[in-house]
Parts: structure tokens; C-alpha cells; sequence
């Protein structure tokens, strides 16, 4: 079933480096492109970790494979393609 430009998202693995515990924590971040919001799900807890919310400061061209993101103050390096979708649109 093809997407609808309302329904369009992208799917994006990415680390995190938290200095407090001296880990990298891995995230699965969502982007809605006509919105330009985002939704972060913590891979390790299983549960979201923030819920869809706008943020105009991200855009598209932010996300590509060994890109770092800053989201809310943290940094994300983009590390892989969450989905068939948005690896077919990227490569």
C-alpha cells in the first residue's frame, strides 16, 4: 500500500552517547516530513521514549546514514535505515 504525503515517514537507527553511564544507547527516531516531527523509541527498553512532537530546527536533509543529529539537546548519529522504506528513498 503506497503512503499518502500525510501519512509519509522515515525511520532511522541512531546512537547516542550518554556521558553520565559512559554507554552508547540505541534509539529508533521516526520522522514525519509534512509535519517536521519526530517520535523516539529507546530499542533497549522497548517503550517510547518521546512522543511525536514538532520540531522545525530537524529537517530531512538531516538524516543520512553517519549523520549527527542534535534532537532535544542530544546528539544522534544516524547509523542505519530503520526501514525498507527509507532505505529505498536514501540509496
Amino acid at each position: 500500500m503506497a503512503q499518502t504525503l500525510g501519512e509519509a515517514r522515515y525511520v532511522f537507527e541512531t546512537d547516542w552517547y550518554d556521558d553520565q553511564a559512559e554507554i552508547i544507547r540505541k534509539y529508533r527516531v521516526t520522522y514525519f516530513p509534512v509535519t517536521r516531527s519526530l517520535e523516539i523509541y529507546d530499542c533497549k527498553n522497548q517503550r517510547m521514549f518521546t512522543k511525536k512532537q514538532e520540531i522545525p530546527s530537524v529537517q530531512l536533509d538531516d538524516f543520512y546514514v553517519g549523520a549527527k543529529v542534535t534532537i532535544l539537546a542530544r546528539v544522534h548519529k544516524v547509523t542505519d535505515y530503520g526501514d525498507v522504506h527509507t532505505r529505498r528513498h536514501f540509496e
